[in-house]
């Protein structure tokens, strides 16, 4: 018998185009459209459409490919579709496009029908990892490939256990099964992702019968999933990290004023003592257990345990407001000064609730503090270059990160590396927060094959990164799911929701 599969997705999706990086755009497209390299539920890397991979030398990576596999149209995947598939990512252009994952890849060659070598400009150990992001698609498809052509289904062919059907934008996305895949047959003869951005309307579909999962599962609807004794639960720590990015750009900070209001002489967070004090004011279980109602886990550096480049010695900084306001006096400050806190809203979980605590912290050490919220659409642009002259309009901002590939070594060369718009280092530091210590090891890591050796390293700069604070980590968001009981789900930290790992319950 034919079983369908619907979903309650949280967010919408913006593109059909299977190389755009967007993060719910991949959800759903992973369904059709697979890479050489995937990432399991804790984003290891395994095989995909590549057997297996190795280095060859420092710069150049070989991938065999996976024989026997076939497009959604009936022809056979080999090296030259995924010679095609990486330039055509590596030559995207607009705002979002792969060439952080890709910037360090210098040409495709293709040795033979089932052989790949990739070249990169520097040794780049985390390769397999980056291009897990690229979907493969065929080189039949040409060069002239639109945005109209994948989402009509003319050139969405892929070779994925599932076929594009349909794309009703606002609406949903529908899949078939592809009963020719390589792997696992699916039980699901069709997959249904119906977009429910309001978290009541998506718990509500849930409880009426209309899904049978949902993303993001409201934890104030936990109560009510039990109550209704046909509703399932589960959640895991996710890959995504939410800070605070302080301005150090600048010496007369725009949104940082003495008590009174008046102008201050320098910049605050270009002191030490008063950034410490600052890590140490927020209560980070107090946000766990009140704000997020244990839908999160406190952050002390830039990616959860078990992720690679973890430090298991840095600790999470305990609260202290005795102790920071003794920082704050002696960095000169012993009257503290006012500050603006920009936020988005609705975007991260909890963003505007988890703002508001921070707020009350730093005021309680007399750091007078308030919030303004905003549209993250609004936020962000504002956050890199609103400002006079090109430059970030904000003094302190709360932001988010994901070690999408499951290693620091993304948030450490987002966030932690000095800005170079040269190299790609930085691409998210909007701060003008450098440490040349902590550049150096950053760069060293990304140049370190060994992986033994890359571990420590990244450890030894997530150490320098926190002892300096040069962001102030606060939390690590929970992915949820809600289900009927009648199913089980394998959850993943990168919050996907992939019908592939939702089975019938036994």
């Amino acid at each position: 018998m034919a079983v369908d599969l619907n979903i309650g997705f949280k967010a919408e999706i913006t593109t059909a185009d299977p190389h755009a990086p967007n993060a719910n755009n991949r959800n759903i497209w992973a369904h059709v459209y697979e890479p050489l390299v995937a990432q399991d539920e804790n984003l290891r890397t395994k095989p995909a459409l590549a057997l297996s991979w190795r280095t060859v030398n420092p710069t150049t990576w070989e991938f065999k490919l996976r024989p026997n596999v076939k497009f959604h149209n009936g022809a056979s995947f080999n090296a030259e579709d995924v010679k095609y598939s990486i330039e055509r990512a590596m030559g995207m252009t607009g705002p979002r496009t792969m060439r952080a994952y890709l910037r360090d890849v210098a040409s495709v060659a293709v040795l033979d029908a089932m052989t790949v070598q990739i070249k990169t400009k520097t040794p780049t150990p985390i390769l397999p990892d980056n291009i897990s992001v690229v979907s493969m698609i065929p080189k039949s498809l040409g060069a002239n490939l639109t945005e109209e052509n994948f989402a009509s289904g003319k050139s969405a062919i892929g070779t994925g256990p599932y076929k594009f059907v349909e794309w009703a934008h606002a609406q949903r996305v529908v899949l078939i099964r592809n009963d020719a895949y390589w792997g696992d047959k699916e039980p699901w003869a069709k997959v249904i992702f119906q977009f429910i951005p309001k978290e009541p309307a998506r718990a509500a579909a849930l409880l009426s019968g209309v899904v049978d999962v949902i993303d993001a599962a409201p934890i104030q609807m936990a109560d009510a999933f039990k109550a209704s004794g046909k509703i399932d639960s589960i959640s895991t720590t996710s890959y995504m990290l939410n800070y605070l990015m302080l301005d150090r750009l600048r010496q007369d900070s725009p949104y940082i004023k003495s008590i009174d209001g008046k102008p201050l002489p320098k910049n605050p967070f270009n002191d030490l003592k008063v950034r410490q004090a600052l890590m140490i004011a927020v209560n980070r279980d107090d946000i766990v257990k009140h704000v997020m109602k244990g839908d999160g886990e406190a952050a002390g550096q830039l990616v959860p345990p078990a992720f690679f480049g973890y430090n298991p010695a840095l600790k999470v900084p305990a609260n202290d407001l005795e102790k920071a306001k003794a920082l704050l006096a002696e960095a000169g400050y012993p009257n503290g000064f006012s500050l603006t806190l920009h936020c988005p809203q609705g975007h991260y979980v909890n963003d505007s609730k988890v703002c508001e605590a921070l707020t009350q912290s730093f005021t309680q050490i007399g750091v007078k503090t308030e919030m303004r919220a905003m549209p993250f659409a609004v936020l962000r642009p504002r956050s890199i270059n609103g400002g006079p002259n090109g430059t970030p309009e904000f003094s302190m901002v709360y932001l988010g990160i994901g070690a999408v590939t499951g290693d620091s070594m993304v948030p450490m060369v987002g966030v932690a590396h000095s800005q170079d718009n040269t190299t790609g280092f930085g691409a998210n530091n909007f701060s003008g927060y450098s440490n040349k210590e902590i550049d150096a090891l950053i760069e060293k890591a990304s140049g370190t094959m060994d992986e033994a050796a890359r571990s420590e390293i990244l450890k030894s700069a997530a150490q320098k990164l926190m002892n300096d604070v040069g962001l102030i980590p606060i939390i690590f968001p929970k992915a949820s799911w809600a289900f009927k009981k009648s199913l089980t789900i394998k959850p993943r930290s990168d919050g996907f929701t992939m019908a592939m790992n939702i089975r019938p319950a036994k």
